[in-house]
């Protein structure tokens, strides 16, 4: 008796959840493009930032750079 894994092409995940820092709403997103503005509550992410729900390191630099962002611009607001 053959045990031996048959090997399937599994498709790559090209989605992730994208968590709107405002409102709370979870989308999937495309990796390739991340929307200006969360779909539930129309704010712009540039403002209330985001989190990626995803466990690799682009997403967590991405994520920091827009803590990095949001903290600029508070510091730049109360110049």
């Amino acid at each position: 008796m053959n045990n031996s894994p048959i090997a399937v092409d599994e498709p790559v995940v090209a989605h992730i959840n994208l968590i709107c820092m405002c409102c709370g709403h979870i989308q999937p997103v495309s990796r390739e493009q991340i929307p200006s503005r969360c779909e539930h509550c129309r704010e712009a992410f540039n403002t209330h930032g985001y989190l990626l729900d995803e466990d690799t390191a682009a997403a967590e630099e991405h994520s920091q750079e827009v803590l990095d962002t949001r903290a600029a611009a508070r510091v730049g607001a109360s110049a």
